[in-house]
């Protein structure tokens, strides 16, 4: 197991409590936090993203009870340049529905199918008769909840909204690997979640906490606002950094600086949290803010100015960081900062 991978684990384990309280039993808590780090074994960008992102991912999964290894379909744990997403696969939301007493299907409409017939409003209905093993382009894609004495919950999306959400996903954006660029079946299932996403928009809260509201809210803000957003237990969908009460979890910061002293890979052991102090006098139990990335590339830029000045000047820069920022930066340091401070010393070029 990489060095990256067991820092995770070891932060995993640390909220490990917070996960089993969050999880309700509707999954043991060590299979969620294996399937976390399945996907970042399976994924390496996500070792490149904020732990704080990867601990906000599980602990949304841990809400919703969904596994996030990918292979069920159900959740994916994804990198978005410096931050991991969690995404609700269209199995995901078959999931929830039927938590919700909701039984959801959907499908692509393709333009030879031998029928498709659809009505809105207090009589709706979904009337589907595809023309199997047809290649023709896709017209449509329809999604419908269905509950004991209640009736039917119709979403009909048309190809040009669908590519509208598609054009402003984020990934798509940031021309990420993302399953929307598949048009042999990847581009289908996010049709078909994007169908079933919307009918949150008209389902009733019959379920308390409504996962399934709580799940199409949330990726709602990711695909259609291009807001980073994770679920907490406490405070529900969180968009865009905008809690400001006290996080349900220690930060990734915080878990860090007291937890991650140098132990064996095999060590599994956590010390209590102690508070971190930043250079802002921030607590550790604060909240990380969507902000606090342009507060490490303001730390990174002053590595970068001090290593313009030689090794020794970018030492003195390095032990004035807190201490959880250096495990943060420690990559750059090594991969870019201390190469450019010996090229100057090595030049004689040190002002």
């Amino acid at each position: 197991m990489s060095n990256d991978l067991v820092v995770i684990e070891r932060l995993l384990q640390a909220v490990e409590p917070q996960l089993h309280n969050a999880l309700s039993g509707l999954m043991p808590t060590k299979r969620l936090i294996q399937t976390v780090l399945i996907s970042c074994e399976r994924t390496p960008k996500l070792m490149r993203c904020s732990p704080q992102t990867i601990l906000n991912g599980a602990m949304t999964f841990a809400v919703l009870g969904l596994p996030v290894d990918g292979s069920t379909g159900q959740g994916f744990l994804l990198p978005f340049k410096d931050r991991a997403q969690a995404v609700i696969g269209y199995r995901g939301y078959n999931t929830l529905g039927a938590r919700a007493g909701l039984t959801i299907t959907g499908a692509a409409v393709r333009a030879d199918d031998h029928l498709f017939d659809y009505q809105l409003g207090s009589q709706a209905f979904v009337n589907h008769k595809p023309r199997l093993g047809s290649q023709e382009k896709i017209i449509a894609f329809w999604a419908v909840a269905c509950a004991k004495d209640r009736p039917p919950i119709v979403s009909i999306l048309s190809m040009s909204e669908v590519m509208a959400i598609k054009e402003r996903s984020p990934a798509v954006r940031g021309g990420a690997d993302t399953p929307w660029n598949d048009p042999g079946i990847g581009f289908i299932a996010m049709g078909e979640k994007s169908a079933k996403r919307t009918l949150a928009r008209s389902t009733p809260l019959i379920t308390e906490p409504s996962q399934f509201m709580l799940a199409a809210r949330m990726e709602e803000a990711v695909d259609e606002q291009g807001k980073p957003a994770w679920i907490s237990p406490e405070r529900g969908v969180i968009i865009d950094g905008a809690a400001t009460d006290a996080a349900p979890t220690p930060t990734a910061a915080a878990l860090i600086g007291s937890k991650l002293s140098p132990q064996s890979p095999g060590d599994a052991a956590m010390t209590p949290p102690r508070p971190v102090i930043g250079q802002d006098g921030a607590g550790a139990g604060d909240d990380i803010k969507e902000n606090d990335s342009d507060r490490l590339d303001r730390l990174d830029n002053a590595l970068s100015d001090a290593a313009k000045r030689g090794m020794e000047a970018l030492q003195a820069c390095w032990e004035s960081l807190d201490k959880a920022d250096r495990v943060i930066l420690k990559p750059a340091l090594e991969r870019r900062h201390k190469r450019a401070a010996r090229r100057v010393d090595d030049a004689g070029d040190v002002p």
